[in-house]
């Protein structure tokens, strides 16, 4: 699977799904043609300025919240947890998955891969105060 591809899969798995923080965000596909995986990209290609705080932290950390089943779960959050499982896996077939947290309190948050020369992954945003 190619870049676009791959970009167009996470489209469709992340459609509709909000990532629950303390506010509830949409997951937002992105394709970065030609880019290297390196912190400095992340800033540049999402507009922040070089002395923007950033974190990296792991995939299965940043999405332990909405793709892990718990007890209290109604049927709709059961089907909510198994759609973020499926996208984990997806992201988790990318070349090199992190995840980048960007500024605090309210954070964007991109997840991203490589495919071939090519970055593709998500993008939300998320409240932690």
């Amino acid at each position: 699977m190619n870049a676009t591809e791959t970009a167009e899969r996470l489209a469709h798995l992340s459609e509709g799904l909000l990532f629950i923080s303390e506010s509830e965000y949409p997951l937002e596909q992105f394709l970065w043609q030609a880019a290297d995986l390196t912190p400095e990209t992340i800033l540049t290609r999402s507009g922040k300025p070089m002395d923007t705080s950033i974190e990296e932290i792991s995939l299965d950390d940043f999405f332990a919240p909405v793709a892990t089943e718990e007890d209290w779960h109604d049927d709709e959050d059961r089907k909510n947890v198994q759609r973020f499982q499926k996208l984990v896996k997806a992201l988790s077939a990318l070349e090199n998955i992190q995840v980048f947290k960007l500024g605090k309190v309210e954070i964007e948050v991109y997840m991203v891969g490589a495919i071939g020369k090519d970055l593709v992954g998500l993008k939300t945003t998320v409240i932690e105060t």
